[in-house]
């Protein structure tokens, strides 16, 4: 509505307001002619002159500034008074046909001004001039002729122009009511647009119906009419308006999400993984999790994520972080704030030269940006064809992407599933090139479903430095290992099988693949309704159950604020994989010290201080910010990120970065789900045979000799002096058998060697003996 009409309709109000209530009722008006057919031919323009066209529903019937109500009646039409009045002016002499702006009768023509018993003045224009029936002064009663019709004054046809004015030199007003009219209709039967009004003078009041008319005389149409109504999803109403009924407002069928509600009407809520989907969205770095987000390779885990301008990353310091670098392009505006874009976020060293890179999926190839340490190279495609035309868009493929070496070369290759299996494409630092077949995990054999494909995990199972691959099939878990050109040997795991229950997504969702012993070989870990326990991989199988800690469905953790925050690192810089999870009243980790996990208290990250949503819980990684090789508790808070250091037994006081805030957004999931910050710096030690790489050379045991007679695993299979008879010469000559490795004492070794000297040659001996001691000594330095 114009600012003219909002005045009047204000002028219109505050008059109602103002009248004493002694003062008559408002009076109310019939159409002022007989014929039921004749139409309106322009309405109130309520927006007033240069306001644009506005007629009372806001339609464009009307003109230009028009300041009544015209009537298409012919020449010579009996104009009748609206309501009883006194005549207060009478204005004839105009030709009874005039012409466009006329000024005869001021632009009116031949007219009568009626008053009547409110106030309120009525104007007929462009009469007949000598069909006048009444004088000034005369008092008329309703339906009365006053005149006939003709086309005088500013007219280009013969019309009847009706005005209303609320009072006496009040500006003229709509006598309609509507969305751009007046407050209250002023007939005493106002029907649906575009009709007439009614023809009855006096309003008798009855109960209203829904048929565009004024029943119960209060100057409004069909108001509070109702009725019952319905759809697939429940009982509602519709009203009544402008004669018409509106829309039901009972619950529509929509597309399911994850509420607890049966959004389809289906009558199942939260069907087609709609649940399962949203958590894999919002947790690939739980499920996916990059070795290491150390961009600029200095031994820090940096921290990257996606914004609404594209992928971001601040390179992290001894005392927290360095100012971020250019954003990768993948923007909102670029089409990323799909979760089929940035759920597929990943991080990995992909051409091998020790600094992170990125890679994501398009909507039609994967793209990766190569880190060059101080900044990211522009992004090229690495992969043409994961479409969202061939359905790699759909989350059943999109969410199973994994940057992983499979073939121990250093860099990481790019792994997915399609609707026939699994398989991998190996990186030459350029692109990812040849395809390996992994298992044969397809949509017909029941991999479509989310408990299914949800628990891809992949790490190295044996120990030979290639990344392996588990899922859990409706059977239990089952994992392949890789050869460097495929995935050809079974290993079978625990039996968590759907008929056990571990279908239920605050199982499966937890399955973790890790060392948590630090043997070198993949463990698996998962929540049961009773525990958070683990499986100890022996390279070739799995062991029986360890129980890390009572996780109970009983006790709570079977809320999603809970268990979806287990998260893997190595908080005590001993080489093994710890686990973390979040409670109710804060973080709690635990380290395997050989026989038993033992506890140690993280952050009071609690629900009372807001840690049970999403976008603070999800956001929860273990990174070695600081690069002192323990893995440090992180998360994004309302105020933005923060790390907690760890000690090796407990967590330091919060490091915070200014970013990723409430306040600048980041409280959409397509922004926090894509946080990444993973990775350790390697504790550089001296290399022992212990299965392990111990002076951050990427090399394992890599010493490893022949073996001697020393009482050393020289070749660093686990046994001591094997296949060798070790005697130890004595003072007066002759030998005594050397203990077996595995005792204390006598016995035989697992083989023999003639270190034996002949008698009465002691002096030989002790050379010897002290030879052998010195190259001992020398080897070990």
């Amino acid at each position: 509505m114009g600012g003219a009409a909002a005045m009047r309709r204000l002028g219109v109000l505050l008059l109602v307001a103002l009248v004493p209530a002694s003062a008559s009722a408002q009076a109310r008006f019939r159409r002022p002619f007989a014929s039921e057919s004749a139409p309106i031919t322009a309405h109130f323009d309520t927006n007033g002159p240069g306001g644009g066209l506005a007629d009372y529903v806001c339609g464009g019937r009307t003109y230009d500034g028009h300041t009544g109500t015209d009537f298409g009646i012919p020449m010579g039409t009996p104009v009748l008074a609206a309501a009883a009045g006194q005549v207060i002016s009478v204005m004839t002499g105009c030709p009874d046909v005039g012409y466009n702006c006329s000024p005869c009768g001021g632009l009116c023509g031949n007219q009568v001004r009626l008053r009547h018993a409110d106030g309120s003045e009525t104007l007929y224009c462009h009469m007949q001039s000598g069909g006048m029936r009444v004088r000034v002064g005369d008092a008329v009663s309703c339906g009365q002729t006053i005149g006939h019709s003709a086309s005088s004054g500013c007219s280009t046809g013969p019309h009847l122009h009706f005005g209303y004015h609320p009072r006496a030199g009040a500006p003229a007003d709509d006598p309609f009511r509507g969305a751009c009219g007046g407050p209250v209709s002023v007939w005493t039967e106002q029907r649906a647009y575009p009709q007439t009004p009614g023809a009855t003078c006096d309003c008798a009041p009855s109960a209203e119906t829904c048929d565009g008319r004024d029943q119960d005389c209060d100057g409004r149409v069909d108001e509070g009419v109702t009725r019952a109504c319905s759809s697939a999803c429940g009982s509602g109403t519709e009203a009544c308006s402008g004669g018409g009924w509106g829309a039901c407002d009972a619950p529509q069928p929509s597309a399911d999400v994850c509420n607890g509600r049966d959004d389809d009407c289906d009558g199942t809520a939260d069907e087609d993984d709609v649940c399962e989907i949203e958590l894999l969205n919002e947790q690939p770095s739980a499920y996916a999790p990059p070795r290491s987000t150390d961009v600029d390779a200095d031994g820090r885990a940096d921290l990257c994520a996606r914004g609404g301008a594209g992928v971001r990353c601040w390179p992290a310091s001894a005392s927290g972080w360095s100012a971020e670098w250019a954003p990768i392009p993948w923007s909102d505006v670029n089409g990323w704030s799909d979760p089929t874009n940035y759920a597929t976020l990943r991080m990995g060293d992909v051409n091998g030269d020790g600094r992170a890179d990125v890679c994501a999926r398009s909507d039609g190839d994967v793209l990766c940006a190569r880190s060059n340490g101080s900044g990211f190279d522009g992004h090229t495609t690495w992969l043409a064809g994961l479409s969202d035309e061939n359905a790699s868009g759909l989350p059943q493929y999109y969410t199973t992407l994994r940057l992983a070496d499979v073939n121990g070369d250093g860099r990481d290759d790019l792994c997915a599933r399609d609707r026939a299996g699994f398989g991998c494409w190996l990186s030459d630092g350029a692109r990812f090139d040849r395809r390996i077949e992994g298992p044969r995990w397809s949509d017909e054999s029941g991999w479509g479903a989310a408990r299914h494909y949800g628990t891809i995990r992949m790490g190295d199972l044996d120990g030979d430095r290639r990344a392996d691959v588990c899922a859990r099939a409706a059977a239990g878990v089952e994992c392949w290992l890789s050869s460097g050109d495929g995935f050809d040997t079974r290993v079978e795991g625990p039996r968590w099988s759907d008929e056990s229950g571990w279908g239920a997504m605050r199982y499966w969702s937890t399955l973790r693949l890790v060392d948590f012993d630090g043997d070198g070989l993949g463990d698996l870990c998962a929540r049961s309704s009773t525990d958070l326990r683990c499986v100890r991989g022996t390279g070739s199988g799995f062991g029986e159950p360890v129980i890390v800690h009572p996780m109970s469905d009983e006790s709570g953790w079977d809320d999603i604020a809970n268990y979806a925050t287990l998260r893997v690192g190595d908080i005590d810089g001993d080489g093994a994989d710890d686990l973390c999870a979040r409670a109710n009243a804060g973080v709690t980790c635990f380290a395997w010290d050989g026989s038993a996990f033992v506890q140690r208290a993280g952050p009071e990250w609690s629900d009372e201080s807001g840690w049970s949503q999403a976008r603070h819980y999800q956001t929860m990684r273990l990174a070695d910010f600081d690069g002192d090789g323990l893995d440090d508790v992180c998360a994004r808070a309302g105020a933005g990120w923060r790390c907690h250091p760890s000690t090796g037994e407990g967590f330091g006081a919060a490091v915070t970065l200014d970013e990723l805030t409430d306040a600048g957004g980041w409280v959409e999931p397509r922004y926090w789900s894509t946080i990444l910050s993973a990775g350790h710096a390697c504790r550089a030690e001296m290399e022992s045979c212990n299965g392990r790489d111990d002076d951050c050379d990427g090399e394992v045991d890599e010493h490893a000799t022949d073996e001697i007679c020393n009482d050393a695993d020289d070749d660093c299979d686990g046994a001591i002096d094997e296949s060798l008879r070790c005697d130890v010469p004595v003072i007066d000559g002759g030998t005594i058998p050397r203990g077996d490795a595995g005792t204390s004492g006598g016995g035989t070794v697992r083989g023999g060697c003639a270190c034996g000297v002949s008698r009465g040659s002691p002096p030989l001996v002790l050379v010897l003996v002290l030879g052998v001691v010195l190259a001992l000594r020398r080897r070990r330095t």
